[in-house]
């Protein structure tokens, strides 16, 4: 089965942004600037993040332009590249440290000598600077007429020489209010039935986090559309979600009145201030997948410490930070380990998206967080999820939940 590539047709005039790379897939041959698409993104969205780690661009728009059928001589591998044609803002800043050992703007006829280029993508590449019917104008004005990528300067430096312009976060509020209806129809739903899902395909029922829970008091953080907060239920407790998402709640509400959930209850607002509720008024909390969207995760263990009783349980599960840092396949490590936010755009079939911020934690920083708000950690879980049986619909790389656990689940007690 042939790997999915996303390739970016950066043009100058009627020359090409041309890359030799450094890293497999292609080692030591030029191509386009092209990335493996991620578990979790699209195609275009590949363009953009590696436009951005290799050549500190922002891409403004991407075009799809053609489908390339592409082997690796080296081993033999097999790839589909989607070519975008990508609108660029602001000056190109080469990682020199990055996928690629040099990079340059070549023409038509430069391109037509690269022998090491593979055949079909250099052919295509020379027809889509020299047919004007293929080719696109762009607005080059935007770029710098100084800076080249000839110029091998680490990204680093250059972004201490020139500070980039902070932009505003997205609001994740607001994306999760877009995305809610799609999110819950196309993604989640009632896939799982009434079981409490610590990931895609773990469950309780397979990885016995909690103590017995009937008749306690739960606290679910960031319940999204109610699912855990009636799982809960199902197992004997009385439990209540917060969300800051209105849309995500309507959602809740209808879902657990339809399964005779009636000691379920739904709050709006943040989880990193629960004044509304009293000191030490629940026995467990828990938050599955919610709090990677949270900036200051300190206030809500603290707000977490405050509403449990002495000795109650809270349980987080995340993001593994190690399959956060992982692209592929072919897998590899793309993203720095202690890298602290990642942002993406979240595209529905029914046209709704949402533009999203996920803030990334370390295992270690998880422990420390827990501990200084008053928590001993009594467990940490990292499910091997790859044979776990999964739903028609579950679009998980198999091969993937091998190599690496997709979730991180911390299971602690106050103290």
């Amino acid at each position: 089965m042939a790997d999915l590539l996303s390739a970016a047709l950066i043009e100058r005039g009627e020359r090409a942004l041309v890359a030799h790379r450094r890293t497999p897939p292609l080692a030591g041959r030029w191509t386009l600037p092209a990335t493996a698409v991620g578990e979790h993104e699209t195609a275009e969205e590949a363009v953009r993040r590696h436009a951005r780690e290799q050549f500190g661009l922002l891409p403004a728009s991407e075009t799809f332009v053609d489908t390339l059928y592409v082997v690796d001589p080296a081993d033999q591998r097999q790839y589909v590249a989607n070519i975008f044609r990508t609108a660029l803002e602001g000056p190109i800043r080469f990682n020199a440290e990055g996928d690629y050992d040099d990079a340059r703007w070549l023409g038509p006829a430069e391109i037509e000598q690269l022998d090491t280029m593979p055949p079909d993508l250099r052919l295509q590449l020379v027809k889509l600077l020299t047919d004007p019917e293929s080719a696109q104008p762009m607005d080059w004005e935007r770029f710098a007429d100084d800076v080249s990528a000839q110029q091998a300067v680490p990204l680093a430096e250059q972004q201490a020489a020139e500070p980039a312009e902070p932009t505003p976060p997205p609001d994740n509020k607001a994306a999760w209010d877009a995305i809610a209806k799609a999110y819950q129809e196309e993604r989640f739903g009632d896939r799982f039935g009434e079981r409490l899902m610590w990931s895609w395909r773990a469950s309780e029922d397979d990885l016995h986090v909690l103590d017995d829970v009937r008749g306690m008091r739960a606290l679910v953080l960031g319940c999204g559309g109610g699912q855990d907060v009636v799982a809960l239920v199902k197992l004997g407790a009385v439990a209540t979600g917060v969300d800051i998402s209105p849309a995500q709640l309507a959602y809740a509400r209808k879902y657990a009145a339809a399964r005779g959930a009636e000691n379920a209850s739904f709050v709006e607002g943040d989880v990193q201030d629960l004044s509304r509720f009293d000191d030490e008024s629940f026995d467990l909390a828990i938050s599955i997948h919610a709090l990677g969207h949270v900036e200051n995760v300190a206030a809500v263990m603290a707000e977490a410490a405050r509403v449990l009783k002495p000795g109650g349980v809270l349980a987080v599960a995340v993001q593994h930070p190690f399959d956060a840092c992982v692209d592929g396949p072919p897998y590899r490590v793309t993203t720095p380990y202690w890298t602290r936010e990642r942002d993406w755009t979240w595209e529905f079939k029914d046209g709704s998206a949402g533009s999203f911020r996920a803030y990334r934690r370390t295992v270690g920083e998880w422990f420390e967080l827990l501990t200084n708000a008053g928590f001993a950690v009594e467990r940490v879980v990292e499910p091997q999820e790859g044979d776990i049986p999964k739903a028609p619909d579950d679009d998980h790389d198999d091969n993937r939940l091998r190599l690496m656990p997709y979730t991180l689940i911390i299971k602690a007690r106050k103290r």
